[in-house]
């Protein structure tokens, strides 16, 4: 059991998804209170978050395993060749835009187990050694038999699955003109002594991020989200915040100490 203490995993999603995230996540562990990256295997850039993370420590890296595809104009789709997963993918052959998707289209298990398998050989073939795994847009809770698959998977494959792990902090995104900082320190102050997550998902305020977004949010406001987060974990403010209250900044391969 944890001491009477608050722990902290500091996370940053999508490295490996774009070029502004890689250079963003690198940033926030170098210069703040980031701990932990989940990796997009099949991400546009990942051969260049190899470069910055593959071969560093003191950072943990998580597999970000990948079945869909939100945005309208930046897309992607599977490390396996499209007709080798054809339920998962568009005629594109771009994933579809999100799990709920899925119940009209459907999907074969064997299909999505094959392509997470495919996702982790991407990522270690790079000289990545993932410790833990979890889920772009939480794909598995769309059907049970999927959230049992994907732990025993883990299990099989020594990573730690993110599920039940801990408990999400949850603070309220910055709107325009809103501080992200003491909408952290806001959500922190109610939390009790155990384990926490906060995820992110860093990047600049860049042309890269700018082209991102749908129907539902703007590039513009993803742009703006996601550069408050890199700039949350590196903000004086956070830092003393933690230090005066004694919150461990932690990476998941430490958490076997405080469990």
């Amino acid at each position: 059991m944890p001491k009477l203490e608050i722990y902290l995993i500091t996370q940053g999603d999508d490295l490996g998804g774009s070029y502004s995230a890689n250079k963003a996540i690198h940033e926030a562990w170098r210069n703040g209170e980031l701990r932990n990256g989940s990796l997009m295997a099949n991400g546009i850039a990942v051969q260049s978050a190899a470069k910055l993370f593959a071969h560093e420590d003191g950072f943990c890296i998580g597999l970000h395993c990948t079945l869909h595809a939100e945005w309208d104009r930046v897309r992607w789709g599977p490390v396996l060749s499209p007709n080798q997963v054809p339920s998962l993918v568009l005629e594109d052959g771009t994933f579809h835009r999100s799990p709920a998707d899925w119940k009209t289209s459907g999907f074969e298990i064997s299909e999505v187990m094959a392509e997470l398998q495919a996702q982790l050989e991407t990522a270690r073939k790079l000289g990545f050694k993932p410790y833990y795994a979890d889920t772009h847009m939480g794909f598995e809770r769309i059907d049970e038999r999927l959230t049992h698959l994907f732990d025993d998977w883990c299990e099989s494959e020594g990573l730690m699955s993110y599920r039940n792990v801990c408990m999400n902090i949850s603070y309220n995104r910055p709107g325009q003109g809103e501080d992200p900082v003491l909408n952290v320190i806001q959500a922190l102050e109610s939390v009790t002594p155990g384990i926490y997550r906060l995820v992110t998902h860093p990047t600049f305020m860049d042309e890269e991020i700018l082209n991102f977004g749908n129907a539902q949010h703007s590039g513009e406001q993803i742009a703006r989200e996601r550069d408050a987060d890199r700039r949350l974990f590196q903000d004086e403010r956070l830092k003393r915040y933690i230090a005066q209250k004694g919150i461990r900044i932690i990476r998941y391969d430490e958490l076997w100490k405080y469990r």
